[in-house]
């Protein structure tokens, strides 16, 4: 079968992380990627994930700067669909191949600028390096949060018991104070899954518009959208259930070292499970309670839950020490509670389970022969996805690529009116999903304009009263059904018949016994795009409860990110992309379907999890054929950087961070510093740091040409009073009827002709149920009966 985007045709001009990963993204499901290199090849080829992220793709060599390999390029323009770019903000303008020409040129070309900061004035000419941008932007800080958490830091409140002693090892994050650096980069992948987004959003508008035009996204706007749920400003911070203890940075995040000396996450940290299996010679489920929702002893997420997990942890590091990690993986399994192991990203590539799915593959690669790595990320059942060839040498398919191009510049083409609507205007999404992983792709789908109507239960309030479903409702409407009764399924499936998505991260079992799988939805409308996100694979674990925690533990995420290599502790990331990764891969997926729907008339079911967002955020791995590890660096047990000239460094009264990667860099820094170049090492640069304030460091840095940034933890407080991201739409102001004002991110994705919309805040679960019955034919009488017999319900919410 052929997949989704065959026929369309991508000119990579991007380098680092996000281009690259976007185009692999691409290239997976049927795009033509061409990647145009400067003489001598991408600078960065040699850097981690490259041997895993230009697979599948053909190499052209062309230098910009040259008239003729310039309108060699204008010429490979006129027969593409899109030209994916990551410049530094002006760079393309001075080639004179800016979007206005590009479009001038092909008006039916999509182009997409992936940059550090986007426009924002006061940042846009920085250096966009990763750690550079997370230090810049408070990323860094936020890992692992504040005392008290999100909700008390954004609004200026003193922690919540600010003197509670915690147990030692409770604490998340290397024992020192101050920013924590990742070896996951996480704004360049949140840039890679919006870029993806948006040029999948682009492509499917020109269907109806017959115009192409320019997405523009950022590594800030990855920050925004990787802080949905920490970076919002409210106007009643202490309404019911809206805080939690989940950020508080003294919070633990169900780490635990087990006999054998492996590590286990069970989250959310259930002190029944543990104690009572522990509570012998041999390990055995012993509670007696059948599911976790009914277990008396699970932690709520109030904040002042937080003081029985202190209580509690001691005992439970005693209790998992007694027996294996395989026998708590057995346990856990039975007794239905989230605790999966913590592997290497090596050893999630030797899974069976994930190979036979095709989560990860064995690809061919010019220099290291057969390499193993993340594969297929998200299915489409009709048009699926395949790695269509191995890395290229660097311009191993220019004189076959130039031979094929157009000769000559065409006339003047003619461009159809420009018609103002978003990209996905028009497009109903039912949302039956749970938590953050399902509710966060029909977000970003709400964002480009999708009418999304969520899909509430009796049981949701409770839910949806937390500060982190605020992250992932926003832009939707409510309607309350009881699903298990037959006259909310009636409801329910008079809205499937009229819709053209519907998305769900149900376990496949709770959808069967609802009848919302799809064989039974597909009865009531055979044009639907069905959406199901699971936690883990289609085998062994495919019942297994899932979430952002556990999988990106299974993926080798936060095996990484706790620098375990040398000796560190796994480490939850407070910007983690398991949840809204699978999220993001939903949507991609969805859009994707929809352009298919739309050029074909055939439907079709999407597919993803979050075990494969974590393979993608965790890609820079591989396996050589004799089963090693591709060199990589890795971070060190104190989370402090990749080396040397990659990190972080306290200054006399924060934090600084540089990234020094190439050769002038490193001249540049040994001039600042007085320090030998071949001596630029962390014992010789950490006094010289020390010695100096955090402004004297940055001045005689930057002005002697080092790329440098100084950690900002409080750039989350300020947002919303910047006048520059309200001009440019990076964040909303909105009203809500229990919050009051709702302050929020804004426009994470920017196209120049479909602009999308953000309709409005997250909706009390119920808010519009008698809007929304009214709009599919239900008179209020009807409406009364319904609600009376709580098949449906109205805005309800915790008091």
């Amino acid at each position: 079968m052929a997949s989704v985007l065959d026929g369309v045709r991508v000119l990579d001009l991007s380098w680092g992380i996000a281009g690259p990963i976007t185009g692999m993204l691409l290239a997976d499901h049927g795009a033509d990627v061409v990647k145009v290199e400067p003489p001598g090849g991408d600078p960065f080829r040699r850097s981690p994930g490259y041997d895993v992220w230009l697979r599948g793709r053909r190499s052209v060599v062309l230098d910009l700067k040259q008239a003729g390999d310039r309108d060699r390029f204008l010429a490979l323009v006129d027969d593409a669909d899109v030209v994916l770019e990551s410049f530094s903000p002006g760079t393309m303008a001075g080639l004179d191949l800016d979007a206005e020409t590009l479009l001038g040129r092909n008006p039916r070309v999509v182009v997409c600028s992936i940059t550090g900061y986007g426009p924002h004035t006061a940042h846009r000419d920085r250096p966009g390096y990763e750690a550079l941008v997370a230090a810049r932007l408070g990323i860094l800080d936020v890992q692992r949060s504040e005392y008290g958490g999100a909700v008390p830091h954004i609004h200026g409140e003193e922690p919540f018991l600010p003197d509670l002693e915690i147990p030692e090892g409770m604490a998340p994050g290397a024992p020192r104070d101050g920013p924590i650096f990742t070896y996951t980069p996480w704004l360049s992948m949140g840039a890679a899954f919006l870029a993806t987004t948006g040029i999948n959003a682009a492509l499917f508008a020109r269907e109806h518009t017959g115009r192409g035009q320019h997405v523009e996204t950022s590594l800030l706007q990855a920050a925004l959208s990787a802080t949905a749920s920490k970076w919002q400003r409210v106007g009643r911070p202490d309404a019911v259930g809206y805080r939690s203890w989940v950020y508080d940075r003294r919070a633990p995040k169900g780490f635990f070292r087990c006999a054998d000396g492996r590590w286990i996450q069970q989250w959310v940290p259930n002190p029944r499970f543990t104690l009572s299996s522990a509570d012998g010679d041999t390990l055995h489920v012993r509670r007696d309670v059948d599911r976790v929702l009914d277990d008396p002893d699970r932690i709520p997420p109030d904040p002042e839950s937080i003081v029985i997990l202190a209580h509690y942890f001691p005992e439970m590091v005693e209790a998992f020490a007694k027996f294996p990690s395989d026998q708590w993986v057995t346990a856990a399994a039975e007794a239905g509670v989230p605790l999966q192991p913590v592997r290497t990203p090596e050893e999630a590539l030797q899974d069976p389970a994930l190979l036979a799915e095709g989560a990860v593959v064995d690809v061919e690669h010019p220099e290291h022969g057969t390499l193993r790595q993340a594969g297929i990320l998200y299915g489409l059942s009709r048009t699926p996805g395949a790695v269509h060839g191995p890395v290229p040498r660097v311009g191993q398919h220019t004189d076959d690529v130039l031979g094929a191009s157009s000769a000559g510049a065409r006339g003047a083409p003619a461009v159809p009116a420009r018609v103002e609507r978003a990209p996905l205007e028009g497009i109903t999404v039912l949302d039956i999903g749970f938590a953050v992983a399902g509710p966060f792709g029909t977000q970003v789908l709400a964002d480009l304009g999708a009418n999304v109507i969520k899909v509430n239960a009796w049981r949701d309030p409770w839910w949806h009263a937390q500060h982190i479903a605020y992250g992932a409702n926003r832009g939707k409407r409510s309607i309350g059904i009881d699903l298990k009764t037959p006259e909310g399924r009636t409801v329910f499936h008079r809205l499937v018949a009229a819709a053209d998505v519907v998305h769900s991260n149900m376990r496949r079992n709770a959808l069967r016994r609802l009848k919302c799988d799809e064989a039974s939805l597909r009865d009531v409308n055979p044009d639907i795009i069905y959406c199901h996100t699971r936690g883990f694979d289609r085998g062994p674990r495919s019942d297994s409860p899932g979430n952002d925690q556990t999988g990106c533990s299974l993926a080798g995420v936060t095996w990484e990110d706790g620098g375990c290599w040398d000796g560190g502790k796994p480490f939850w990331s407070l910007t983690s992309l398991g949840d809204t990764g699978n999220g993001f891969l939903s949507a991609i997926g969805v859009i994707q379907a929809l352009y298919h729907r739309a050029r074909t008339g055939e439907a079709q079911s999407v597919d993803t999890s979050i075990l494969n967002a974590g393979l993608l955020v965790a890609s820079m791995a591989a396996l050589e054929p004799d089963g090693t590890a591709l060199p990589r660096p890795h971070l060190d047990r104190m989370q402090l950087g990749l080396g040397p000239r990659y990190r972080l460094y306290q200054t006399a009264d924060g934090w600084a961070c540089v990234a020094a990667v190439t050769d002038a860099h490193r001249g540049a820094l040994a001039a600042a510093t007085g320090i030998d170049v071949d001596a630029l090492h962390a014992s010789h640069l950490e006094p010289w740091f020390r010695a100096r304030t955090g402004a004297d460091a940055f001045a005689t840095l930057n002005d002697a040409g080092v790329p440098v940034e100084l950690c900002d933890s409080d750039f989350g407080r300020r947002l919303f009073d910047d006048p520059e991201m309200d001009a440019h739409e990076l964040v909303v102001h909105q009203q809500h009827p229990k919050l009051g004002s709702f302050e929020h991110f804004g426009k994470t994705i920017h196209f120049s002709d479909t602009p999308g919309r953000i309709w409005g805040p997250p909706p009390v679960c119920g808010q519009h149920t008698r809007e929304i019955m009214q709009e599919y034919g239900f008179e209020d009488a009807e409406i009364d009966k319904l609600v009376e017999a709580r098949a449906v319900f109205e805005e309800h919410w915790v008091e």
